[in-house]
């Protein structure tokens, strides 16, 4: 838990400094273009950053979990697999339209995103805890977090895939 914080810590600035472009891509979608209130602006650049900081975050966790044994890999493949398949789900629901001015899409909220926090933190939590541990909830925890993980990776490649295809029809 104390490397987490170190890490956070670290990236502070860089979070500091995504925070901002990410309020001012918010902004400017209710205030210029007038998003109804579950639309906003997501800058492409700031979606790279999604999965980057899930692998740093449960990185240490997922690595221990995936060197115990070959089933773990079998259930972290099975996440894999559920997460393209949410990621599909969401990306359909969620993407709206292009914003090549600013290199931005316009997305809905859709929610799924303080579930899969809150599970985030509910299976980070479950993993430290010394008294959880068991050999079906370790390979539920590895599936898990493969799960998140690869939604967030998948998703943010699905963005730029429609992003690219739908952009020269805007043009």
């Amino acid at each position: 838990m104390e490397n987490d914080w170190l890490l956070l810590l670290w990236l502070s600035p860089l979070i500091v400094v995504m925070i901002i472009f990410d309020l001012k891509a918010r902004n400017y979608g209710k205030n210029v273009l007038h998003l109804p209130k579950r639309e906003y602006v997501s800058l492409l650049w700031l979606a790279i950053f999604d999965p980057v900081f899930e692998v740093l975050f449960i990185g240490i966790v997922l690595w221990d979990d995936l060197t115990k044994d070959p089933l773990h890999w079998v259930a972290g493949g099975i996440g894999v697999v559920c997460g393209y398949f949410f990621a599909r789900y969401r990306t359909r629901i969620m993407w709206v339209r292009p914003l090549p001015e600013k290199k931005a899409v316009v997305v809905r909220n859709s929610g799924a995103e303080y579930l899969a926090l809150v599970f985030l933190v509910v299976v980070k939590t479950v993993s430290e805890n010394s008294t959880f541990s068991n050999y079906a909830v370790s390979l539920l925890i590895t599936a898990g977090l493969l799960l998140i993980v690869s939604e967030s990776a998948f998703r943010v490649g699905m963005l730029f895939v429609r992003y690219n295809k739908e952009k020269p029809a805007l043009v």
